[in-house]
């Protein structure tokens, strides 16, 4: 998986194996959605569809997740971006 942050400055995960034909078909993604939190991308994430994750896998997106939880931003590792 890998983490980039859009042009419009919000965080998205996508998988190798799902972007073709798509370039940004994305497993998880901040939303510009306003919520119950102040932040642009903390109230609300977008969740894709049709993709088939290990447990390995899983473990990583529910890591981001979890940062996203505390701090109202997916988690981005070094390196990506």
């Amino acid at each position: 998986m890998k983490a980039a942050t859009t042009r419009r400055g919000f965080v998205v995960v996508t998988h190798p194996q799902y972007l073709a034909p798509h370039e940004e078909e994305r497993l998880i993604q901040e939303s510009s959605a306003i919520g119950d939190c102040p932040s642009p991308g903390g109230s609300f994430l977008w969740i894709g569809d049709d993709h088939h994750l290990n447990r390995d896998e899983v473990a990583e997106l529910v890591s981001r997740m979890v940062t996203w939880m505390a701090t109202g931003r997916l988690a981005v590792t070094q390196g990506e971006t």
